[in-house]
């Protein structure tokens, strides 16, 4: 186990950074925007590949990162930052994600340049939403074509990403792949596996995991459950680790619950912390997310703990830089 920040070459978190649109209420979001300040806000230094407009949106998303200590030196300026529309009713949340976005724009000259340090990283984070444009594509691909990442992918999926189609062809050489139960139930629909989504015990062995990994290239499959926690699979289709979350004594939403999880369970990764042994970590803080409003919380004193827990150096404070 690593117990020096200065060790831990910066992570690539690569995809949208985005606003949430309520009416006339912006809050800042998007799956590798709120990753990247979680891993700020630990201590550790993430490279965020993205793109963000010089617009209210964007000074919203700007002014977010500098809190959370995220520098956006890697951020490509673009004509405007990604909005997604969030309509309330009675029956829930309804999101409207129009095409033509920031993150469907990522440069890849701009990008490799970014990536091209001497001591640069090893680790690549990416969802799916922002991989929906053959551009962006082309500049993950280009990423990974340069230098051989261990991969972290959220699915993540929405009906406004790419195809299954598409999603199946980014699907491959991925180290670890964390995915919903829904999803996960999705994914194996997709590659006609035949896959109990329920929780499982842990050292159960599930034959469509084993499949499931062999066919992307994982070491691991993380699995969210919800309110029942989340299981960690090895490649061999074993659940190395189940975790049930601690009772959230103020539950106020779910919204980025499953980011939280994300972030805590790369860090740990980062950080060559044991994958069973973190994912009682990621339970717990993607638990104590919902007791906040929102994807991100308003105090970042919350991660010390989670800080001390990881063995993560407390981070140096450095101001924020503009996006190029």
């Amino acid at each position: 186990m690593r117990s020096e920040k200065a060790s831990v070459a910066a992570p690539i978190v690569f995809g949208e950074a985005l606003v949430d649109v309520f009416g006339e209420l912006l809050k800042p979001g998007g799956a590798p925007f709120n990753v990247a300040c979680h891993l700020a806000a630990l201590g550790l230094t993430p490279l965020l590949i993205t793109g963000i407009g010089n617009d209210d949106a964007g000074h919203l998303l700007r002014e977010t990162a500098g809190r959370f200590g995220l520098s956006l030196q890697a951020a490509q300026l673009a004509p405007r930052s990604a909005r997604v529309e969030v309509h309330e009713g009675t029956d829930g949340h309804r999101f409207s994600i129009p095409t033509d976005q920031a993150f469907d724009r990522i440069d890849a000259r701009e990008a490799l340049q970014a990536a091209a340090v001497e001591d640069g990283p090893r680790w690549l984070y990416f969802g799916t939403l922002a991989l929906r444009q053959s551009t962006t594509r082309s500049t993950l691909a280009a990423l990974r074509a340069r230098r051989r990442y261990r991969t972290f992918v959220d699915l993540n999926w929405r009906e406004a990403g790419p195809s299954p189609e598409v999603i199946l062809e980014l699907l491959q050489d991925i180290d670890v792949l964390k995915v919903s139960d829904a999803e996960l139930d999705q994914l194996c629909g997709w590659l006609a596996l035949s896959q109990s989504s329920s929780p499982p015990v842990a050292g159960e062995q599930r034959s469509a995991v084993a499949a499931l990994c062999q066919r992307v290239g994982a070491r691991y499959l993380l699995v969210s459950h919800g309110a029942e926690g989340a299981a960690a699979w090895d490649a061999a289709g074993y659940c190395i680790a189940r975790e049930r979350p601690p009772r959230v004594p103020v539950l106020r939403d779910t919204v980025g619950a499953g980011d939280a999880f994300s972030a805590l369970m790369f860090a740990g990764l980062l950080m060559e912390q044991p994958v069973a042994s973190t994912l009682g970590q990621a339970v717990a803080f993607a638990s104590l997310s919902c007791s906040w409003r929102g994807a991100l919380p308003e105090v970042t004193g919350l991660y010390d703990p989670w800080r001390i827990r990881l063995a993560i150096d407390a981070p140096t404070p450095s101001p924020d830089l503009p996006a190029r």
